[in-house]
């Protein structure tokens, strides 16, 4: 586990239907996976007060379907980020993976989870996850093909939102969550709740359930990372690899990766400019 000290050129995925522009690729797995690590790329973008015009810039690689539910904000500054985070989506795609930006399809599970349509791409489509707060949007993808029981939840949260933490920590987190937080001087404890809380956000979008996980039926650490499961099904701690990091001025941003046994993740983080 850890970072990729340079990006290297895509492993590609076999095509079944070509790479003919604006038609969809279907991903097969090759005949034998030569390397048991699996790359993933994670990219945040800020997107800062006042920048309106961020979804209109953007909106070019936005569907029909994106563009409407954009326009649906109540917000600028909400159509902005989620503007943002699906067109960064759209490109890091066709970056890596050979399809124009709009050919891209998706569909959302069954918790709302957006992901590639099996029925369209198959079932070793890349996996992605994406994230818009205040401030800054993020999207991880992965870049070489992905065995069967591989995801991955990414989770960036502002520390500008101001709550009452301990109120929500002990309403929404573990017993021993609300514990550590309440342990912690005062002082400390708005930003700790924020930087817990994209942890157990990026780990309840790895599984696919998002909030409709019972937020205290799993447990997080961040010292050192971990999860782990009250009930079976999730995979055990081992088979989980957590990163977590503060990016300034204001965010914590937190990524969760679930892997199959013998298989390993390896993620570069690259923070894009304005």
């Amino acid at each position: 586990m850890g970072r990729m000290p340079v990006l290297p050129e895509p492993l590609r995925y076999r095509s079944s239907v070509g790479p003919e522009p604006g038609l969809p690729i279907r991903f097969s797995m090759p005949v034998k996976m030569t390397c048991r690590r699996v790359r993933i790329l994670l990219r945040t973008r800020p997107v800062v007060d006042g920048e309106a015009a961020i979804s209109d810039v953007s909106g070019w690689l936005l569907s029909d379907t994106e563009r409407e539910r954009a326009s649906r904000f109540v917000f600028e500054r909400d159509r902005a980020t989620y503007s943002a985070a699906h067109s960064l989506l759209r490109s890091m795609l066709t970056e890596f993976h050979q399809c124009p930006p709009l050919a891209w399809q998706f569909r959302n599970n069954p918790h709302g989870r957006p992901e590639l349509d099996p029925a369209i791409y198959g079932s070793q489509a890349p996996r992605f996850n994406l994230s818009h707060t205040h401030g800054r949007v993020a999207v991880a993808i992965t870049l070489d093909p992905v065995p069967d029981g591989f995801e991955l939840g990414v989770d960036a949260e502002s520390v500008a939102r101001t709550a009452d933490v301990l109120g929500l920590a002990r309403r929404f987190l573990s017993p021993a969550e609300a514990d550590w937080l309440q342990g912690l001087p005062a002082s400390d404890r708005q930003s700790q709740f924020l930087r817990l809380w994209t942890l157990k956000e990026a780990v309840a979008k790895a599984v696919g359930l998002g909030l409709s996980l019972n937020f205290q039926s799993f447990h997080c650490r961040v010292d050192p990372l971990s999860v782990s499961f009250d009930q079976p099904g999730f995979g055990s701690s081992e088979c989980w690899n957590l990163h977590n990091e503060w990016v300034p001025p204001g965010h914590w941003l937190s990524l969760a990766v679930r892997c199959p046994s013998g298989i390993g993740p390896d993620w570069q983080i690259e923070h894009l400019n304005p």
